[in-house]
């Protein structure tokens, strides 16, 4: 599920829909094990430190880039 277009008191009741159509269904949490270690490389090289904001950031781009046909970013480098 794409978490960052949710509010986050809209998270349970989207939870609880899912489950009722979807009975018995339990959905895998993601594995970012290896995107972590990557970003994490990749912060080192380019001499930035890997800021739990800027992770969590980075993830939420990935998860819009796996679900969208395309996507636009604004704004300044780092602003948020």
């Amino acid at each position: 599920v794409n978490v960052p277009k949710f509010l986050s008191h809209d998270l349970p009741l989207f939870e609880g829909i899912a489950k009722d159509l979807f009975p018995g269904v339990e959905l895998p949490k993601p594995d970012y094990l290896n995107m972590l270690s990557a970003i994490n490389w990749s912060c080192e090289q380019s001499n930035l430190q890997p800021e739990k904001y800027f992770i969590q950031k980075t993830i939420e781009l990935y998860e819009m880039i796996v679900v969208r046909h395309g996507l636009m970013v604004v704004g300044l480098s780092y602003g948020g």
